[in-house]
């Protein structure tokens, strides 16, 4: 994880190992039955999942795949659990505040506009 002053930021590989992991798990899957269904070793998917090592697009498609998602979810930072939990909770919860912030601004104004007409009109 990268420290810049307050701000705490995954690396991509990182949030592409904690992914992985959720959605094998998800998907019932251990580390030697992913293996065996990309047709790879129990060592290859255990060097990923420690990060010893980064699969080629072509292997992260083969995952995706297998784990019926699709490849860019495998670097969601906020797909999982574990990502979330890694991220500055400060920076999440403002972000995530805007978000709602702009995807409720038209209702509520229309809301104040429509609740303003009414008191007028008594």
């Amino acid at each position: 994880m990268l420290n810049l002053g307050k701000i705490n930021f995954m690396t991509t590989q990182q949030i592409f190992i904690n992914n992985l992991k959720a959605y094998r798990k998800q998907a019932g899957y251990t580390q030697a039955q992913l293996a065996v269904l990309i047709d790879k070793s129990f060592n290859y998917i255990n060097g990923i999942e420690c990060g010893v090592s980064f699969p080629p697009p072509d292997v992260i498609d083969k995952i995706a795949e297998t784990l019926k998602i699709k490849p860019m979810q495998l670097f969601n930072e906020n797909c999982c659990v574990q990502n979330i939990a890694g991220t500055d909770k400060d920076l999440f919860i403002e972000n995530l505040s805007q978000k709602i912030f702009v995807k409720l601004e038209p209702s509520i104004k229309a809301d104040i506009e429509s609740g303003i007409k009414s008191a007028l009109s008594l």
